[in-house]
């Protein structure tokens, strides 16, 4: 433990040292602080008078930035940690090892880890909390460390060399923390769209692709042999996800699938430029073979006069000119209005050139080739696959527009019966399909958006990759008739090709295979939609031109699963429990229907919106539910956390991986629901037998759904307390995302974006999105024996109250009680606090009854150290954002208000680094 104590005793001294040297008096105060708030008997009366006095003091902006930078080294620290376990190999092989012993053959996990597929999608909300500035340090802090670490291993006899690049990587961590401190905690101007993509391909080129290479080249090296598809598929949201979002649009969708194409193209370029230095192997001593020599035959017109001189000497030189020269000019192709000669049509072209020049050379000398070949199969010509998100009302609108042009319905369309609605988009299907372009100025301007949407990815699928976006999602899906209208737009643009089969005069039947570019995606998010997925996909399949599309698509449905939003409507253990009904129900379905569901796993940061391990959540999905594929959002601050850091990025990426590969083998080989499967076999009772308490779980979701509704639907003006007992009105001003926090502008919970929901009692230190219910469900069941089993026995019901557990630790009551006297109405405010306050104890006490622990995470005491570690910090960060309030709530001109907001944003992202996110 020494040494790790040592990394962060060094990042604090250093902090320590640029706060003393920018302002002793904040030291002073921040150090007191600290004591105070880490005492045993700890005085609240004095407390309170001590943070009045600060929030007073001129030095209290000093003050929110000490605590900020400190939970920002206290992030790296943790990163340096987890990053110990960093190894792929060891990742995978320990996978390998597990299922070895459990008696499965090695070949059948080669076999499913050639076919298993993990797509991160990357979002921008909740939105990363940090400035740019801020994580490039933050990237640069930890390289810095991490040379401080390899240092401290080199021999004695080097100690002069050593202890000068030791106070190198000291000074230059001095350096980024001195700028931090000089530097503004929140932006001054509202985030854009381009720049939260800016944030996310910062991250992308200098973490998460080396970092996916690395896993790629290892899978590669376990099967002993090239990789046909990559394993990682790397998607992105901003710029495609619309819903909500004005200022997503078409320009700025078009600008962001050219700049991932820019981006990839150069990195490529890049590689090539490195083969071209190193490989100077000459004829003399290897001899290419004559798929190199006509290959250059073929191409030898296209070199320059330096390429053409090394073409005899030194052909592998000559073909890497023209490979780069392909690449270049694919980038002019996407702009030119003329035909662009030489360049790739496709990755595919680009794999067949490497693969050339791999047969023609040794082992050893393909080492870097091999690697860039994986770089493309990552990669493509797109970087990241976009996803295309709007409301369903969006593409209703739309579709009723056209409809009514076209005179197959009237302008009543959107307000009809479901049957009237597929009838007239059944009728609409079964005519030609119309060119969009033709009608694009006889409707509206927001119509015109939506066609012109997507006439714009039919373009993109042909001047930069068919990969580019293949995913529309429907938000807030209730009925058939909003994927049909989707399908119905598909049609028209050319995105779906109808399969047909005719007749010939002859008697023969002739088919023209039917070919479909994306996938309509619906987005089930409530409980109660939830609960309808099943009849809607039936009524699909049932509909003629649905299954003609199904066909086209490979028989192959994406289906797009919310947490956010069932966890705002129903509380954390109702829709935990709703998603894991939801999604066995669908795996029964997907068999009846002879349909393949890929499940597509809309999870968030926090412990409310699905957050938490993601191997973990893996692990505890139902059995059939994965398959080999998981897509999965990876969102704003849980992009930094798991992705900024390389080394994290390669565990986060490698552990995945080995988890998609332990449950798909389970769920693929595993058939025998005996005990006998179990014998010395703990874990595998976990794959191997269906979950045996669902009744009782199913007792515990009603009671804990009507605890939650009780308290935030059903107590009268509970909005009013909510905008009264927590920051939402400062949250909705900071400038950290593009995107509105609310769909509407309505006073009701149901129009309020689940994330600033989340990041306003987050702040408020309650976190109730994050437990409410689950104490008066435990109580209502009130058999410990029965919970104990439950929790040693269901992953899921392990999983749930682990990932419960860890959010709950995070909760400060006494905070939550300051903020509770924001309250004006004394009965609104009594009515509600004692619900939550009681709601609190009953979930404790249980969750401690279940875990069966005298202190809450005592079995995961690491965990519980690095929670509680981080706690006085933020509680300091709490009171001040609390005395920073009241100040504002009386403040009588509008320059102590601005002055005021900027600092309570600044307790905002301070608290948000403390605990991590933002919603």
């Amino acid at each position: 433990m020494g040494q790790e104590l040592c990394k962060y005793e060094l990042l604090k001294s250093i902090l320590f040292e640029v706060i003393e040297e920018n302002s002793p008096e904040v030291k002073d105060i921040f150090l007191f602080l600290l004591k105070a708030l880490r005492s045993d008997n700890v005085d609240s009366v004095k407390i309170k008078e001590l943070f009045q006095e600060i929030s007073e003091n001129k030095h209290l902006m000093g003050v929110i930035k000490a605590c900020s930078l400190h939970n920002i080294i206290l992030n790296i620290y943790e990163e340096q940690e987890q990053a110990k376990i960093a190894s792929v190999s060891r990742s995978i092989a320990t996978a390998y090892k597990n299922l070895e012993e459990e008696g499965f053959d090695r070949l059948d996990c080669d076999k499913v880890l050639e076919s298993i597929r993990f797509y991160p999608v990357f979002t921008a909300h909740p939105t990363e909390s940090r400035r740019r500035t801020f994580l490039e340090a933050h990237q640069e802090i930890t390289k810095e460390l991490e040379k401080i670490e390899q240092f401290s291993y080199m021999p004695n006899d080097c100690i002069p060399y050593k202890d000068r690049e030791v106070q190198q990587s000291k000074e230059n961590i001095k350096y980024r923390l001195h700028l931090l401190w000089n530097s503004h905690l929140v932006r001054s101007e509202k985030l854009e769209v381009i720049f939260e993509l800016d944030n996310l391909l910062f991250i992308v080129e200098n973490s998460i692709l080396p970092s996916a290479l690395r896993v790629l080249n290892q899978v590669s090296n376990r099967l002993n042999k090239p990789l046909k598809i990559s394993p990682i598929k790397l998607g992105n949201w901003i710029g495609g996800d619309r819903d909500g979002n004005p200022f997503i649009n078409n320009e700025i969708m078009t600008r962001v699938m050219k700049m991932q194409h820019e981006l990839i193209i150069n990195t490529y370029i890049k590689e090539v430029d490195k083969l071209i230095r190193e490989l100077s192997v000459s004829v003399d001593f290897f001899t290419p073979n004559k798929d190199l020599q006509k290959s250059l035959q073929k191409e030898i017109m296209y070199l320059n006069q330096t390429a053409l001189k090394l073409y005899e000497r030194e052909p592998f030189r000559a073909k890497l000119n023209l490979i780069k020269l392909k690449l270049q000019n694919h980038l002019l192709k996407v702009n030119s209005i003329n035909e662009v000669e030489f360049t790739y049509n496709n990755p595919k072209e680009l794999l067949e050139d490497i693969d050339i020049l791999i047969s023609s050379l040794d082992s050893i000398s393909t080492k870097r080739l091999s690697s860039f070949r994986n770089l493309v199969l990552l990669g493509g010509f797109h970087l990241m696959q976009l996803d295309f998100r709007e409301h369903r009302d969006m593409y209703l609108s739309a579709v009723s527009e056209v409809l009514c042009l076209l005179g197959y319905a009237d302008s009543d369309f959107l307000h009809r019966h479901e049957s009237k609605k597929i009838e007239v988009l059944n009728k609409a299907l079964s005519e030609p399909a119309i060119n969009l372009n033709g009608i694009l100025w006889n409707v509206s301007p927001q119509t015109r958006e939506t066609i012109n949407a997507f006439l714009r990815v039919l373009w993109a699928k042909k001047a930069i990759s068919k990969d580019i976006l293949k995913t529309f999602i429907i938000s807030m899906t209730t009925t058939a008739s909003d994927m049909l209208a989707v399908l119905y737009l598909a049609y028209c643009s050319g995105l779906w090709q109808r399969g047909k089969i005719k007749k010939l005069e002859n008697g023969e039947t002739f088919i023209k295979e039917g070919k479909s570019g994306i996938f309509i995606t619906p987005l089930f998010e409530t409980i109660e939609d939830l609960d309808n997925a099943q009849s809607i996909l039936k009524t699909l399949t049932n509909n003629e031109h649905y299954r003609q599309y199904l066909k086209d698509s490979g028989n192959s449905q994406q289906i797009m699963i919310g947490y956010s939003d069932s966890s705002k409507d129903g509380g954390i253990f109702t829709s935990n429990y709703s998603l894991y009904k939801a999604i066995s129900n669908l795996v029964k379905l997907e068999s009846k229907l002879n349909i393949k569901f890929m499940l597509f796993h809309g999870k968030g940061g926090s412990i409310s919106r699905g957050g938490g391990q993601l191997e973990n959540a893996l692990l505890a999905f139902p059995r059939g539910s994965i398959g080999t594929t998981l897509k999965t959002t990876e969102q704003g601050e849980i992009i930094s956390s798991r992705y900024l850091n390389p080394r994290v990025a390669i565990r986060s990426f490698a552990l995945t991986l080995a988890s998609l590969l332990k449950k798909s083998v389970h769920d693929n080989f595993c058939f025998d629901d005996s005990d006998k499967a179990e014998i010395n076999q703990q874990n595998k009772k976990y794959f191997c037998r269906h979950e045996p308490y669902l009744a009782k779980f199913d007792e515990l979701s009603k009671v804990s759904y009507r605890a939650y509704r009780d308290l935030v639907y059903e107590t009268p003006n509970f909005v009013d307390y909510f905008k009264n007992a927590t920051p939402i009105d400062f949250i909705q001003n900071l400038n950290i995302g593009s995107r509105p926090s609310k769909r509407k502008e309505t006073q009701r919970v149901e129009d309020l974006r689940a994330i600033p929901w989340v990041f306003a009692w987050t702040q408020n230190r309650s976190i109730i999105p994050a437990w409410y219910g689950l104490g008066s469900a435990l109580k209502a069941l009130g058999d410990k024996q029965l919970l104990q089993d439950c929790y040693q026995e269901s992953i899921f019901f392990k999983t749930t109250i682990d990932t419960i557990s860890q959010g709950f630790i995070k909760i400060d009551m006494e905070i939550a009680e300051i903020y509770n006297d924001f309250v004006q109405d004394c009965e609104l405010k009594k009515c509600v606090w004692d619900k939550i306050s009681n709601e609190y104890k009953h979930t404790l006490e249980w969750l401690l009854i279940t875990r069966n622990e005298h202190n809450l995470l005592d079995s995961k005491q690491d965990i519980r150290d690095t929670i509680l570690t981080r706690m006085p910090n933020i509680r300091a960060l709490s009171l001040l954002q609390v005395e920073l309030i009241k100040k504002y709530k009386v403040a009588q001109y509008e320059d102590s208000r601005k002055r005021l907001m900027e600092q309570i944003h600044g307790t905002i992202i301070g608290i948000a680094q403390g605990i991590r996110n933002t919603g």
